[in-house]
């Protein structure tokens, strides 16, 4: 692409002459130092006397789209040029769309950006090339959008999201960039509408959610999609020896080689008082048709724990353990509608006020007086050298 470039020359042929402000002028020039919105436009530079250049873009059909000062423009790598100063860049229809400032090449100062009605769409502090302070950005309405707060371009402190009219929508605390501790979710009205624990930049599956009348209740509810199963079923896993792990699109993969009993929990803050229901799915993979696998919450220790198990075999159970003593909810009896291996078998447990009812498939095997529990620990149990896949796990409390 050729340039066409217009130099003042001094003291040659003609002898002294004063010093004039010349332009040199890039024809449809394609120039990537900025986001332009175009990657063809036309450019005047005009030399200042304090040896910066004075630099206008404009779009091909002739309006201003970017003026600013460089203290070097390299004639033939654009890359290589040096912002120094105040820079505008501007929509087609003339109003503002970005403002900022330039210290040798870094931008340094308030960068201020509109939308194309000329309205204010954010407002942030820039130092050294980072954000640095507080930032605000607007509804094309001129109201706040979001609140937050970056220190050297790392995000910092409360964000806070608004809704169109002014209210919050959600509040949450950033440490390093991640959100860390309670992000509350709010209604238009004012009411929580979710309540949710992030531990180190991830959320814990255990949530509260209200409705916009109040209506409130807690879920946790894991479908085990990552690579691997989350530190809060690792962590709660009691026996020794044994295999955990994700199968994609599978489920959470549980190989118990020991012959003692497996319990894999998660803390879910659950109490004697509020209604609840528990969810999942299981596959008998290998081990005896005799040996049962289930759910167990209540789950203390060994020793203390509720549980609801069912066998490939086609029979299931379901019992309260305290202090290693069984009481049963009901005697083990056969259900006709348990799938033997490498079929999905869906087990539900419903507590409405004194009673407890457990499903098997849709299927409702029994209901029960609900016997109280002392923990908090609730997922799965695999009896002794079996395996199992459990997929999705859902633990809703009413509040």
């Amino acid at each position: 692409m050729r340039l066409r470039l217009v130099f003042a020359i001094l003291g040659i042929l003609c002898g002294p002459v004063m010093l004039a402000q010349e332009e040199v002028v890039v024809a449809e020039a394609a120039w990537n130092t900025f986001d332009t919105g175009s990657n063809e436009f036309r450019r005047v530079i005009t030399g200042l006397p304090d040896g910066k250049a004075k630099v206008a873009d404009y779009y091909l059909t002739g309006e201003l789209l970017m003026e600013g000062s460089f203290s070097f423009v390299h004639p033939d790598d654009p890359k290589k040029d040096v912002p120094d100063g105040d820079f505008v860049w501007y929509y087609k229809n003339g109003t503002k769309k970005r403002q900022s400032a330039y210290i040798n090449g870094i931008e340094n100062g308030l960068r201020t950006t509109w939308y194309e009605s000329g309205n204010r769409e954010s407002e942030v502090q820039i130092r050294a090339g980072l954000s640095d302070g507080p930032r605000t950005d607007y509804y094309e309405s001129g109201q706040r959008r979001r609140f937050s707060t970056y220190s050297k371009g790392v995000g910092t402190g409360v964000v806070i999201d608004y809704y169109p009219g002014g209210a919050e929508s959600s509040v949450v605390h950033l440490k390093e960039g991640r959100p860390e501790g309670r992000m509350v979710e709010y209604f238009e009205n004012g009411r929580v509408q979710r309540i949710t624990n992030f531990i180190a930049g991830k959320a814990h599956p255990f949530v509260l959610e209200s409705d916009s009348s109040g209506q409130s209740k807690g879920i946790f509810f894991d479908e085990f999609s990552s690579a691997a199963p989350e530190d809060y079923w690792v962590k709660n896993c009691v026996e020794e020896g044994p295999k955990l792990t994700t199968v994609k699109g599978w489920g959470l993969y549980a190989e118990n080689p020991a012959g003692s009993r497996l319990f894999v929990t998660a803390d879910i803050p659950q109490d004697n008082e509020h209604d609840f229901s528990i969810e999942t799915e299981i596959t008998f993979v290998s081990g005896s048709d005799f040996v049962a696998c289930g759910i167990v919450w209540g789950y203390k220790d060994r020793e203390n724990y509720n549980y609801f198990q069912i066998e490939p075999s086609g029979f299931c159970r379901a019992g309260s353990v305290k202090n290693d003593e069984n009481k049963n909810f009901f005697e083990r009896k056969q259900a006709a509608t348990i799938y033997k291996v490498f079929e999905l078998n869906k087990l539900k447990i419903v507590k409405k006020a004194n009673e407890i009812s457990f499903f098997v498939n849709g299927e409702e095997i029994h209901t029960a007086p609900f016997e109280p529990y002392s923990g908090r620990g609730a997922g799965f149990s695999v009896g002794g050298k079996k395996i199992v896949v459990y997929k999705n796990f859902r633990f809703e409390i009413l509040q």
